[in-house]
């Protein structure tokens, strides 16, 4: 890792921090394409051809997997929603990394200021010193 400065790190957040506030609207999970046959039987899907296509949004809540179904009206939208989604975690974790980065930056400089010799001003009139 490269030795950067705090304001340049500041500003890299501050550019970030103002990308996350000009997120849309978004939605967290997996977006899971899968063919399921119907009960009817004059469907062509019931005798061998290919299920009838239904997208699923799939997400874990509480340890447990959860599957909502996206009607295809709305899967576009849907797709968008997801797509920001991912987009703002990946903003929140450049950010995290880059406040992690700040925090080192002080610790370092408050190191490196703490072992720099003092300068010892003399008083002239008390030369014992």
């Amino acid at each position: 890792m490269k030795n950067v400065s705090m304001p340049e790190l500041e500003a890299r957040r501050a550019a970030l921090l103002r990308q996350l506030g000009r997120s849309a609207p978004l939605v967290e999970g997996s977006l899971a394409t899968i063919h399921r046959k119907c009960g009817t039987p004059t469907c062509k899907c019931h005798h061998g051809g290919e299920g009838h296509r239904q997208v699923t949004l799939c997400k874990k809540v509480a340890g447990r997997s959860h599957a909502t179904h996206v009607p295809r009206d709305l899967e576009e939208k849907v797709r968008q929603w997801n797509a920001e989604h991912k987009r703002v975690k990946n903003l929140l974790k450049e950010i995290s990394a880059l406040s992690e980065q700040i925090i080192r930056a002080y610790v370092s400089s408050r190191r490196a200021a703490r072992k720099m010799p003092r300068l010892r001003v003399l008083d002239p009139e008390n030369r014992s010193q």
